[in-house]
């Protein structure tokens, strides 16, 4: 399924170009759209060196979708995200109390958590909504993700364009490297919710 996910969006920026770059990055950005954003820009920087783009274009076109659809992941979390998380927080084990940690960890850490995960494949979508339900201010937020995303950005392209043919090899390297942060994610998550488990009984027996 990964594979048809990435032949789908070679073949989108193939027949679309800078529109398919900048679509498919704002698209996988929100968060809710999985397409591999390393495959569509090293296949960027292929079409670069075949001379159908240029590499700039491509990094521009990139990264500014990048940024649009991160904008608007962190607008459902500033408009929308605590009001659901005070309603039904309970539901994923997130009570007032830590809403309230989050907020303060976002206030002292939250800027450089997000560049951070703008470099982190498998990961680096989900870093727009915590931000917008934590009421990051939208200029730090959007300074962070531009320079994040125009590291990435620059990074697979000008990769794509060094191996030329032979962009595609990244892909299985990336993707391994993805699939080990997943699973460190998971099981962070999976000590939290235990955690919050055992809180909450200790909280009943006294």
């Amino acid at each position: 399924m990964l594979h048809d996910v990435s032949m789908w969006v070679v073949n989108l920026i193939a027949k679309l170009g800078y529109a398919g770059i900048f679509g498919g990055m704002g698209l996988q950005a929100t968060g809710f759209v999985p397409l591999p954003s390393e495959v569509m820009m090293s296949f960027g920087g292929y079409l670069a060196q075949a001379r159908s783009l240029e590499l700039w274009a491509v990094i521009a076109a990139g990264t500014l979708g990048d940024i649009a659809g991160a904008l608007v992941a962190y607008a459902i979390g500033y408009y929308g995200g605590r009001p659901l998380l005070e309603r039904f927080g309970k539901l994923v084990f997130v009570r007032p109390a830590d809403l309230e940690r989050i907020e303060r960890w976002s206030n002292k850490f939250g800027s450089r958590a997000v560049l951070i995960c703008r470099l982190l494949p498998g990961i680096r979508a989900f870093a727009s909504l915590p931000a917008g339900v934590t009421r990051m201010h939208v200029a730090v937020f959007t300074g962070f993700t531009a320079a994040g995303s125009l590291i990435w950005c620059t990074a697979f392209a000008s990769l794509g364009f060094a191996l030329g043919k032979n962009w595609s090899e990244l892909d299985p390297f990336v993707r391994r490297f993805a699939v080990l942060l997943i699973i460190l994610v998971v099981v962070a998550i999976g000590i939290w919710i235990w955690t919050h488990f055992r809180a909450e009984k200790q909280a009943a027996k006294a």
